[in-house]
């Protein structure tokens, strides 16, 4: 039982994953110990992108030789190629491979809208000077007219320039 003025302490656990969301236990104690409340909370995760950063760690052909020794490894890299080619338009592992300097994404019909969507879904924060914070789109360009987008860099997309930062 909890009375007022109880003094409660909360602990909560990461026990494990369901479906995407964090599996979180709760405890809350009172002061003499013991528990008063117990439970489980599902926690829906934040879209997160993990991306290489552009500072020189990546080389054309990377993973490719254990992707043609290991089973293993092939299975990774074609399901991250079909998940890139579903949501983004491209292939990875043609990007991989010949590094290209222009790849053209293209939004025609019904599979193509929802990869421009995916595009104009992907956002950055900002935070200004007084504090306030911002959500700006990460393709300002793309919206829902946009018929295709060219990623274009002059070195390869994947950008293997050492002591270098990509502007825009």
């Amino acid at each position: 039982m909890v009375l007022p003025s109880d003094r409660l302490e909360t602990k909560l656990y990461h026990t494990g994953m369901k479906n995407g969301r964090k599996i979180i236990k709760v405890e809350t104690f009172n002061q003499n110990n013991e528990k008063v409340v117990e439970g489980t909370a599902e926690v829906e995760q934040p879209v997160t992108a993990y991306v290489f950063t552009g500072q020189g760690s990546q080389e054309q052909g990377m993973g490719m030789a254990l992707y043609g020794s290991s089973p293993i490894a092939r299975k990774i890299w074609d399901e991250a190629d079909k998940h890139f080619m579903e949501n983004y338009g491209f292939s990875i592992l043609e990007i991989v491979r010949t590094n290209p300097k222009e790849k053209v994404v293209h939004f025609g019909g019904l599979r193509g809208k929802k990869i421009r969507q995916n595009y104009m879904s992907m956002t950055y924060d900002i935070v200004d000077a007084d504090g306030t914070t911002k959500t700006l789109p990460l393709f300002p360009s793309i919206n829902e007219r946009t018929a295709f987008y060219t990623f274009r860099s002059p070195t390869g997309l994947l950008l293997r320039l050492k002591t270098c930062v990509q502007k825009n």
